[in-house]
């Protein structure tokens, strides 16, 4: 990560036959999202002692997995089932063991009306609602249904140990504090620290800046440090940014007022992990190999990229890196021809400003020697 580019545009991955081989990059963080899709519901229908609705998602229909589904009613348990169609004719069952329920107690309410089902296309959903046997008397109405595309992805963790640096003491807003420059050795991605601190009991005022810039430092989190008397020394202290820095240098600085300098043991960094995804066509006679560093070609932007959802559903296969190594053959390409003679610029102006200047000292004699005529 640290001799590659920030947004990784710069790796290319080529086969045993040099041939370019598309992937695309998976950042592992924690993903809960849920998208909603305009709808029309039609053919409403009652059948014994259930409800029926269809659900037209759209004729270009998006990957869609989940229904929420509004019925009228209180302290109900109902079954639920969900079929798909492309034509509206042909059905095929998505879910069969569902149950939406709504119950209320001393003035407070629990309920769970969303069903989810496999990852589809169908352009038409049917949705029925069956009785609650124990209440209902007749089948229940259905209010409104909302198809929703739910993403929830765990996040996975890259971290790594940090050397502890020399602290020095400053002054915050007029308190006395103490700062831990912490360098990474390369621009990497960095979401956390965890701190494994000795002392049994704090309570300190923490903020954590990107400072490759020290002129402008960029606040990236701030809070309280604390630990009680009785807690474990060794339970360590996570600082969670307020979002994802590219950073070689992070300052954490910690308010001390009249106290001691914590005694920080150990330092973790962490951020979501990077995942590179590609598909081998045939079986590779030698390892592929991976080249970065170009900081000037442009990102590849693969068709893979846009087919990934449909791969990932096949069990993926788990590569590892082999060692690093140069690349001798590799030529940067030349700087612009002004960077590289930079002094060129000045001969240029100073020759321009001569021939200017000679410009107007020929047309000043015409101008004199054409005078007396007048």
């Amino acid at each position: 990560m640290g001799q590659a580019r920030d947004d990784l545009g710069d790796l290319r991955l080529l086969d045993s036959n040099n041939h370019e081989i598309p992937y695309a990059i998976l950042v592992r963080e924690e993903r809960n999202e849920t998208q909603d899709f305009e709808t029309r519901i039609f053919n409403k229908a009652t059948i014994g002692k259930s409800s029926e609705v269809t659900i037209d998602v759209g004729e270009e229909a998006e990957d869609h997995n989940e229904v929420e589904i509004h019925t009228t009613g209180n302290d109900f348990r109902r079954r639920v089932s969900v079929e798909g169609s492309e034509s509206g004719s042909a059905w095929r069952t998505l879910r069969t063991d569902a149950v939406i329920f709504g119950f209320q107690s001393e003035g407070k309410s629990v309920e769970s009306s969303r069903v989810s089902y496999p990852t589809s296309r169908y352009r038409y959903l049917r949705v029925r609602v069956m009785a609650d046997e124990f209440v209902d008397d007749d089948a229940p109405e259905v209010t409104d249904v909302k198809v929703k595309m739910a993403v929830h992805e765990k996040g996975y963790l890259s971290s790594w140990d940090v050397a502890v640096p020399s602290y020095q003491l400053l002054r915050n807003q007029g308190a006395h504090a103490s700062s831990w420059l912490i360098d990474f050795g390369s621009r990497v991605p960095c979401s956390r620290l965890t701190l494994t601190i000795a002392d049994p009991s704090f309570y300190r005022p923490f903020q954590v800046e990107a400072f490759d810039d020290a002129q402008n430092p960029e606040l990236v989190a701030s809070g309280n440090l604390s630990r009680r008397s009785g807690e474990s020394v060794g339970e360590p202290k996570l600082i969670t940014f307020d979002r994802e820095v590219h950073v070689r240098k992070i300052r954490l600085q910690i308010t001390d007022y009249s106290n001691q300098t914590l005694s920080i043991d150990s330092i973790q960094a962490g951020a979501a992990a990077r995942e590179m995804v590609f598909e081998l066509k045939q079986p590779q006679s030698s390892p592929v190999r991976l080249f970065f560093g170009n900081a000037q070609i442009q990102e590849p932007h693969y068709d893979f990229e846009k087919e990934l959802n449909a791969k990932l559903r096949t069990q993926l296969i788990q590569a590892t890196a082999g060692d690093l190594t140069n690349n001798p053959s590799y030529v940067p390409e030349p700087k612009p021809f002004s960077e590289r003679v930079p002094w060129l610029i000045y001969v240029v102006l100073s020759v321009s400003s001569a021939v200017l200047g000679w410009i107007l000292l020929s047309l000043s004699k015409t101008a004199l020697r054409r005078e007396p005529q007048n």
